[in-house]
């Protein structure tokens, strides 16, 4: 599985086809869509419907909810294609429910949670969880810049999770760049949701392996 998610949520989308051919050039596995519904951020974005074609293209698609009511919301991704799917612990309601109903339908369950949120709330979870996606920015905008708190707040995750022998990725969303993928070397994340970064590129593909390099320590 190639670490790196891009995110499309930048894009131009009247350029996303030449993008995602590029993506799939460069071994790119997973397409992250930024799912915003106006109400728990006040940025609105994607729908289901995209998912259909970025299968079609031989994409796996990583769905992040940032969604007030996730119940509603997971069976329609679910349903279009979604092979990851996570919410935000924010929103308190069904968490349990609602990760066993993402795994009883094939998919990989994941809790994403804001900056401002306690890590530790994430641990009752965690037998229930495939990955847990930490916001090293405040959800609802791309092109913010990385919370360096963010690393420490990984660090502890990982520990914790080790502690209890479970299996659970952890991936960042939010101002990656080169170099601070480079910071987060140790830090326990194994994935990266870049958007931003890319879209800045003149060539994609020399971005990401750019970033791959970083990756794997070369």
């Amino acid at each position: 599985m190639n670490p790196i998610f891009p995110s499309i949520l930048s894009t131009d989308c009247f350029n996303l086809q030449s993008r995602l051919l590029q993506f799939g050039e460069s071994g790119i596995d997973y397409i992250h869509l930024d799912i915003m519904d106006g109400h728990f951020v006040d940025n609105l974005s994607f729908g289901p419907s995209l998912i259909e074609p970025l299968k079609r293209m031989g994409f796996k698609v990583d769905s992040h909810l940032m969604v007030s009511n996730p119940s509603k919301m997971i069976p329609k991704f679910i349903e279009k294609g979604s092979d990851w799917v996570s919410f935000h612990i924010e929103t308190k309601d069904n968490i349990v429910e609602n990760l066993k109903y993402i795994r009883a339908n094939g998919c990989k369950a994941g809790l994403a949670l804001n900056p401002d949120t306690e890590i530790e709330q994430l641990y009752p979870y965690f037998d229930f969880l495939d990955y847990i996606l930490i916001m090293s920015v405040f959800p609802g905008y791309g092109g913010q810049k990385f919370i360096t708190q963010s690393i420490k707040r990984a660090e502890k995750l990982s520990k914790e999770i080790k502690k209890n022998s479970n299996k659970i990725y952890i991936q960042m969303d939010g101002g990656l760049t080169g170099t601070v993928i480079n910071t987060l070397k140790g830090s326990g994340v194994e994935l990266y949701v870049v958007g931003t970064h890319l879209y800045k590129s003149e060539a994609i593909s020399d971005k990401i392996a750019e970033l791959m390099e970083i990756i794997n320590g070369e």
